[in-house]
């Protein structure tokens, strides 16, 4: 960069570099500037500041703990949800912060990623929790460089981030399912029908009300989910969605309506006896009770979770729309169809072999007889 440089951000937004003289160093110091505007707007204020030179004022050198302590607390206050801030946030308190506290934020550079990562694997974190830190990292340097214009760079690449072995999730049949809601309590069984027959998340149907269920229109509607016991909003916005009841799952709600306690508009469809919504540990339990019963057990930990059900949901939807990710995005209230094929690979493996077989049947059968060609 001879001059001055201009990179498109976005829509009628552009990031404008150029140097200018420390007043502190006397060395040339690249400024970066986003202009709102068109391109045209852009090469106004970079030919203004190349032929009207200011010498840059001293800046102190910022650490990452500062940055995290500050503009990056106020992000995560005003965007991220109360589950998320629990999650992620241990995390970003745990092995984040006490890794890169004590550097300049405009110092980190790739190698020092790298050099998290590996500190990280002798700590013994595995390779999905250390995915999901490099996530979060990727995320508050991005902030830093690309919002806040704290950095010029930012340090965490792509391909920094450890390989992570695909566990293909275990899921049940439907054949397994029928057995399941025949082998659950009578009082639970339209809740873990509403899991499997809508594919909705486990908070989710926790928070629906009976105003959320349209016997008319034999729908639901996901408008809120419950964590630790308290409202909010779904995941994403694309998990605020309206969902077709089948008739067994119709007919497992008027059920389950006439014995339920609460049965108000504002009441939750599946309420304890105090009226908040039930206690997923109890469901998980009574859930694994169950499967035990019908004999089913799984080499993976945790794998008989109330996940199991809209994972099993999400499965049948795959293999019924002969692998359509869009429609199983749609299903399951994905935010994009990259979560949706990084969960169901295993699947995905598997239609590719069968649209192999028919191809091969395709090209090589003899019309007149189906056989095969050698």
């Amino acid at each position: 960069m001879k001059q001055g440089y201009i990179e498109e951000r976005g829509e009628n937004r552009y990031l404008v570099r150029w140097r200018v003289k420390d007043a502190a160093t006397g060395k040339n110091r690249q400024i970066s500037k986003t202009v709102e505007g068109d391109y045209s707007r852009a090469l106004v204020f970079l030919a203004d500041k190349l032929n009207n030179p200011e010498p840059a004022a001293e800046v102190r050198e910022r650490t990452f703990g500062d940055y995290a302590k500050t503009e990056w607390a106020r992000y995560t206050a005003q965007h991220w949800k109360a589950s998320t801030a629990v999650t992620q946030g241990s995390f970003v308190k745990k092995h984040i912060v006490p890794h890169f506290e004590t550097m300049l934020l405009s110092k980190v550079k790739p190698c020092d990623v790298e050099g998290f990562h590996a500190a990280m694997e002798r700590k013994g974190l595995g390779p999905r929790t250390r995915r999901l830190l490099h996530s979060i990292l990727t995320k508050m340097f991005a902030y830093a460089c690309d919002d806040l214009e704290l950095i010029q760079k930012n340090p965490v690449k792509k391909g920094l981030a450890p390989k992570a072995d695909k566990v293909e999730k275990p899921a049940l049949r439907e054949d397994q399912l029928v057995e399941l809601f025949k082998a659950v309590p009578a009082k639970l069984k339209g809740f873990y029908m509403t899991l499997a027959l809508t594919g909705v998340r486990t908070g989710e149907a926790l928070g629906l009300k009976w105003s959320d269920v349209d016997f008319a229109s034999r729908e639901i509607h996901v408008r809120r989910a419950i964590y630790r016991g308290k409202e909010t909003t779904p995941k994403t916005t694309d998990s605020i969605r309206c969902r077709p009841m089948a008739p067994e799952l119709y007919q497992s709600l008027l059920n389950h309506r006439t014995m339920a306690t609460y049965r108000k508009p504002e009441d939750y469809v599946f309420a304890s006896s105090t009226g908040r919504p039930l206690n997923p540990d109890l469901l998980r339990e009574a859930l694994q009770t169950a499967l035990k019963g019908m004999g089913i057990t799984f080499d993976q930990a945790r794998a008989d979770g109330l996940h199991l059900l809209r994972h099993s949901s999400g499965s049948i939807v795959y293999r019924s729309t002969g692998g359509d990710v869009k429609q199983t995005q749609h299903w399951l209230g994905h935010a994009t169809s990259r979560v949706t094929l990084d969960t169901y690979t295993h699947l995905a493996n598997d239609q590719e072999q069968k649209t192999a077989a028919q191809l091969e049947q395709a090209i090589f059968a003899r019309p007149e007889t189906g056989a095969v060609t050698n």
